[in-house]
Parts: structure tokens; sequence; C-alpha cells
């Protein structure tokens, strides 16, 4: 019974903390209980202006540019599950490494060059799916299928990937399944504690966007 005449005041003092905080000062938790037009008061409307100048990853290869939640809190605000996007540079000859999003769909938009996506089904269906997109076009990929962005061209390539959610997660596929115990690796690909461990050498010193070293010869790229 006290908890329950206590949940107005909670409720109150919500609203009062999100019409005077800043946005970096928000609780994400405490945004469910708040209207919408409520939680964006608490935004400026340059939050709402995003111009991808962090880098979250980065290599002589490429970058990648994310707008997930925990770098834009005002996407904590839209309906439902929100939305996300990454602005992904992908230079001559180089990949965004096979990786999948746990909890998105992807609807990636080519803005320059051409790049060879493609993605692998779950077990029982198509090992690959996947073909050349160039300037203009769009290419979608399934929530939670490992898929990739490969360039193997001589000149720079870039898309914007956008996602139903506002977290939708990466697990980089070669590194995830090299962190796992070594026993596990082991049974798994019948290859010795040697062989793993230079892998998980080569996996580990080859950080995402990485370069092709046949195509890199073809475009006579020094690396």
């Amino acid at each position: 019974m006290t908890t329950m005449k206590a949940f107005p005041l909670l409720l109150v003092a919500l609203s009062i903390f999100l019409c005077t905080a800043r946005a970096t000062t928000l609780d994400m938790n405490d945004l469910d209980f708040i209207p919408e037009v409520r939680q964006r008061a608490a935004f400026d409307s340059n939050d709402f202006i995003f111009k991808f100048q962090s880098v979250t990853e980065e290599t002589p290869f490429g970058n990648l540019r994310t707008m997930f939640v925990n770098d834009n809190p005002a996407l904590a605000t839209l309906p439902g599950e929100g939305a996300a996007q990454n602005l992904v540079t992908v230079g001559p000859c180089a990949i965004n490494q096979p990786h999948n999003h746990p909890r998105a769909t992807e609807i990636s938009h080519i803005t320059e060059g051409e790049l060879l996506f493609g993605f692998a089904e779950e077990n029982g269906g198509r090992p690959f799916i996947g073909g050349n997109a160039t300037k203009g076009q769009t290419v979608i990929v399934p929530q939670g299928v490992i898929h990739f962005a490969q360039n193997l061209r001589c000149k720079q390539a870039q898309f914007i990937a956008s996602f139903p959610n506002r977290d939708p997660g990466t697990q980089t596929t070669a590194s995830t399944f090299f962190r796992l115990p070594l026993s596990a690796i082991r049974a798994t690909t019948g290859l010795s504690e040697k062989e793993i461990q230079k892998i998980m050498k080569s996996v580990a010193a080859n950080l995402n966007p990485s370069l092709d070293s046949e195509c890199a010869k073809r475009c006579g790229i020094k690396h």
C-alpha cells in the first residue's frame, strides 16, 4: 500500500527532473514513465541533428561512425524500439568485417562507390546471399545474420546503415569466436593450440575495417 501511495510522487519527481535536466544527465530508465513530448523537452534542437563527428572504429582502411543511443541519448525519446544509424567508410580493397546485429534488421544505402554485400542464413538456410551494390542502391540485411560489406574496387566506398532499434548491438564474428575458451575452439576447429594461438593473434591485430591483400596488390596499395 505504501508503494502505491508513493508512485504518484515518483511520477511528479521524474517530470520535474526531465523538464530541468540536460540530456547528458538523463537516466534512460526514467523515460518509460514520461510522455514522449515531455521526454523531448529535455533535449536541445541540436540534439536532433547528428553530425557523425565521433569515430567508433578506425584504421588506415576506413572508419565506422555510429549513432546508437549511447552516442545520441535523444534516440531514447523515439516511439517503440526507436532507430539508429551507422556511417561507414570502406577504403579501397577494405572490408567491414563479418558481424551481426542481434536486435535489428539493417537497411544500408550506398552513398559512394561499389560494395560487395552479403550474409549467411541460419542453419539449414543458404550459405551465402549477396551481390554488388552501387551508389544509389539499398541493401537489406535480416536481423541477427552474419553479414559484411567489402570494397573490391580501387576507390573509396561509403554507406549509411539504418536500424529500427536505438541499440541494435554489434557482434564481430571472428573476434567473438576467438574469445571463447580454448577448449571450445579446439574441439570446434580440430586445430592444435599452437595453430589456434597463431590465428588469435592475427585476428586481434587485424582491426576493422581491414584490408584484402590480394586486392591491394591489384590496386597498387602499399600496406
